[in-house]
């Protein structure tokens, strides 16, 4: 029997949950619905006692989005969502950024996911990386006479992201090394804390096109 992961009503369930997830202001990576869509249709054919391929047709689109969901919003208060799981980019338009500010967000990205990473907010870290490497893209393929075109909502996602780390510094005692032990790493992360906020507010500067 041919892997029901593979036919047409499968593989459609998984494209129709993620435009119903797009309506729900969020964008899911394909393999986090398809592996959400696996599940549902798994738990279905043993309740039911059919075989997975027929209880494909058993799972909406709807019910996929709704675990999905329920996942992204019981979390911890600050944390973020998992890491499949990204707001929709509302705002496409392009900007022309110089490309040493952009080098800025690159920094910025890089020592607030180290932050996230090292103090166990996977999703986080994860984020910011990707953000990194979108810059970086940018970077590398849109660059011309010192100057980048970059979407405007990756700066809007850069600049939220980097002060919800510095908030995490500063509130929940997130350190560069937090090993439980005192021995002077609590003033590296207070020095940390303006460098971060200037790089959030020259991303924020940055959505208007600003070339400071």
């Amino acid at each position: 029997m041919a892997d029901h992961q593979e036919t047409v009503p499968f593989k459609a369930l998984v494209a129709q949950a993620s435009a119903v997830l797009l309506t729900r202001g969020v964008e899911v990576e394909t393999t986090a619905v398809h592996g959400v869509v696996a599940h549902l249709v798994g738990v279905m054919a043993q309740r039911v006692g059919m075989d997975e391929e027929e209880a494909v047709h058993l799972v909406t689109p709807e019910a996929v989005a709704d675990i999905i969901m329920k996942a992204t919003a019981e979390r911890a208060p600050g944390a973020a969502p998992p890491h499949a799981v990204r707001p929709v980019r509302v705002d496409d338009r392009l900007v022309r950024v110089r490309v040493e500010s952009l080098g800025h967000l690159v920094m910025a990205t890089a020592q607030a996911g180290k932050y996230a990473g090292l103090n166990g907010d996977g999703p986080a870290a994860a984020h910011l990386l990707d953000l990194g490497i979108e810059i970086g893209a940018a970077l590398v393929k849109r660059h011309a006479e010192g100057e980048v075109e970059i979407p405007v909502g990756v700066l809007d996602e850069v600049a939220e992201r980097v002060d919800a780390v510095a908030d995490r510094v500063e509130a929940d005692g997130w350190s560069v090394c937090p090993c439980g032990e005192d021995h002077g790493q609590r003033e590296t992360d207070l020095g940390a804390l303006p460098v971060m906020r200037h790089h959030a507010a020259l991303a924020r500067g940055l959505c208007g096109g600003d070339l400071p």
